[in-house]
């Protein structure tokens, strides 16, 4: 399969670097969720990839965001150690402060795009 439409848009417009390219298939259908279509960008293979990110957000071949929500879990899980961290019970923050650092730090990683699900 060509992508004869963009080559021919990067003749004139843009530029595009095919390795740095990535390919996917975007399906309900689970009979070709392992397909794998071989693309070609200026006579070069795109790599496959089940999994790809664009703008922060995980799309997943699948189209069920269960590999998106994974990673956002895991980074709120990162930064609610640091709050762990600061509400030590010896010398912690008062409860305004881990408040303030609970909606500037995590609350913004499990907000944003939640708008696409």
């Amino acid at each position: 399969m060509s992508l004869v439409n963009i080559q021919e848009f990067a003749d004139h417009k843009i530029t595009f670097i095919a390795s740095k390219s990535t390919g996917s298939l975007f399906t309900t259908n689970w009979h070709l969720y392992n397909y794998s279509p071989e693309l070609f960008l200026m006579s070069e293979r795109l790599n496959h990839s089940k999994y790809l990110t664009y703008l922060g957000f995980t799309l997943d071949s699948e189209v069920n965001c269960g590999k998106h929500i994974e990673k956002i879990a895991d980074k709120a899980r990162k930064k609610l150690k640091i709050l762990k961290h600061l509400s030590d019970r010896d010398w912690g923050s008062y409860a305004s402060t881990l408040r303030i650092t609970y909606t500037t730090l995590v609350l913004p990683v499990l907000e944003y795009g939640y708008q696409i699900f």
